[in-house]
């Protein structure tokens, strides 16, 4: 995109239902609690959260001292399952250790995590296997393990507010260098065009106008580089920020 800056109807039709796109502080704050209250995770994590309360407020008023892993659905299972195969350290992974693996990005707890609670495009892993229904949990074990399980929420969602305020600033810097790029190209344009009007004079050589259009042609795709960076920014920001049906608006 070349011609002219953006103005503010195109600047509204590129926000799509990002509620503001800007780096003042009311925007950011806006958009990292969006970001936090449509992220699947964090919500995954917060159903959970609450069924362990549950099972664990039902077993204390029954004065049961265990509770059995069955009755979990298989996503509270994974999260409190501490079996399975060692870590590099030689420990077994706990409820901190697996939302850790959340919060620097390794895609097999990932992928675990988000097959046992039925998203899309992940390799499903059904729970309740016969190893796990044989085993039991402590009630004041399931209470350590809630109070870590809501740390880890905390610390999840502190990461997506940073992620936020990354994307936000990435995406305001490559903002700034695109509308730059577009008052450069007008006076490139311009510069072109005094060097044809020479060249229809026969001032300058065919060579000579060549290179000053190739050295257009460049800038022209400078610019193009640049505005794809922009949207490519901004869609990342939406994917993060937005659900959905609410990009599709």
């Amino acid at each position: 995109m070349i011609s002219g800056e953006i103005d503010q109807d195109l600047w509204t039709a590129l926000r799509g239902g990002l509620p503001c796109l800007d780096v003042s502080r009311s925007c950011l704050e806006q958009l990292q609690a969006k970001a936090i209250a449509y992220s699947p995770l964090l919500k995954e994590i917060d159903a959970r959260l609450a069924e362990a309360i549950d099972k664990t407020e039902t077993a204390k008023k029954a004065n049961q001292k265990s509770i059995r892993l069955e009755i979990f659905t298989p996503a509270l299972q994974y999260l409190l399952n501490t079996s399975g195969t060692l870590d590099s350290s030689g420990q077994k992974p706990g409820i901190i250790q697996r939302l850790g693996g959340l919060l620097t990005g390794k895609l097999s707890i990932i992928n675990d995590l988000l097959g046992v609670i039925g998203i899309p495009l992940f390799n499903s892993s059904n729970g309740g296997s016969s190893e796990t229904t044989t085993k039991v949990i402590q009630v004041s074990d399931l209470q350590v393990r809630i109070a870590e399980l809501q740390r880890a929420r905390a610390e999840l969602a502190d990461k997506v507010k940073e992620k936020v305020t990354q994307l936000l600033t990435e995406f305001d810097d490559a903002r700034v260098e695109y509308q730059m790029s577009q008052v450069i190209i007008r006076r490139s344009v311009l510069r072109f065009q005094l060097y044809q009007a020479r060249y229809l004079n026969g001032d300058i050589t065919t060579e000579e106008f060549l290179q000053k259009q190739n050295d257009l042609d460049k800038s022209k795709t400078e610019v193009y580089t640049k505005w794809a960076k922009l949207r490519r920014d901004l869609l990342t920001i939406k994917l993060l920020v937005l659900t959905q049906k609410e990009d599709e608006n």
